[in-house]
């Protein structure tokens, strides 16, 4: 909504950043691919690509080092091994990290996404949806983004 307010947008942002960020702000952009954000409910990266714009420009009119920080989601429904490759590339290329932190996505009741997970359809189209299942598989998925240190 901030990118989007041509009005007061950036002058929010400015302000936000000169005096109300204790060093990082935590956004949860969840995934880079349309039809994964399509199943999430939530709009495509260009928002968050205009935000992160606008957060480092005031960063550096403030003379301010401070950070943005993502939750990134793992096996959600909709989400293929190819879906994760592309958000790994998309946080190097677009976001400047390798990300750390990554949830796998976890059924809970009575949401859309819990009822993709169980059922394999989208509920709003009644079309089969991609589902990762076993554990083994969900993690591989995590790891796609979060690789396990070698011992």
């Amino acid at each position: 909504m901030i990118a989007a307010d041509a009005r007061c947008g950036a002058r929010y942002v400015d302000e936000l950043v000169a005096h109300h960020v204790s060093g990082q702000i935590k956004l949860a952009p969840e995934h880079s691919e349309p039809h994964v954000l399509e199943a999430m409910g939530k709009p495509g990266t260009e928002s968050l690509l205009a935000f992160k714009q606008l957060f480092d420009e005031a960063n550096l009119r403030h003379g301010l080092k401070q950070y943005l920080t993502y939750y990134l989601i793992a096996a959600h429904p909709g989400c293929t091994d190819e879906d994760m490759r592309r958000l790994c590339r998309f946080a190097q290329k677009h976001l400047k990290l390798a990300p750390e932190q990554v949830q796998i996505f976890t059924p809970t009741p009575s949401t859309w996404s819990t009822a993709m997970y169980y059922t394999g359809r989208d509920p709003s189209t009644g079309n089969p949806i991609h589902v990762t299942r076993g554990l083994r598989a969900r993690q591989a998925q995590k790891e796609m983004l979060t690789p396990i240190p070698q011992r």
